[in-house]
């Protein structure tokens, strides 16, 4: 096993939303090791980074390169993505995450959650940021090739 695997684990819990909502909506219905190993090949092929010798990087599990990443998903190349506003209405074919945004009140100010989900799935049992907060946007993905 990875050195470090339950760190990973714990960060995967924390900030993987993106990453594992790329998995679901490249391979419904697959299951948890293979949606693991997807994540564990993404790191290794620099499309998710991660940080092995810092747990608290804020960038860790952070999509750098989400075309690649659903090309690994799908196993198959020409994909492109894009960032889309709330006002977007999904046109056949795109595949879709919900980009959500709930910004808290809190003593000092406020503070901005941010959370993936895909329409009907969501890695996050029960998400504050679902509850309490509304879709900001889309990421869409288009096979273009």
């Amino acid at each position: 096993m990875i050195q470090g695997i339950q760190s990973l684990f714990a960060e995967l819990g924390e900030a993987a939303c993106f990453a594992l909502c790329i998995v679901e909506l490249g391979k419904p219905g697959c299951d948890e090791g293979e949606a693991l190993r997807f994540i564990l090949r993404g790191i290794a092929s620099k499309y998710i980074k991660y940080d092995w010798g810092n747990r608290a990087n804020p960038e860790n599990c952070f999509v750098q390169d989400r075309d690649s990443f659903m090309g690994l998903v799908r196993n198959e190349k020409g994909w492109k993505s894009s960032i889309e506003g709330k006002e977007y209405s999904a046109k056949p074919g795109d595949l879709v995450v919900e980009h959500w945004l709930w910004v808290e009140k809190v003593k000092n100010g406020s503070v901005a959650h941010e959370h993936f989900r895909l329409n009907g799935w969501d890695p996050i049992a029960n998400s504050p940021t679902v509850m309490n907060g509304k879709i900001d946007g889309y990421r869409v993905f288009r096979k273009v090739a």
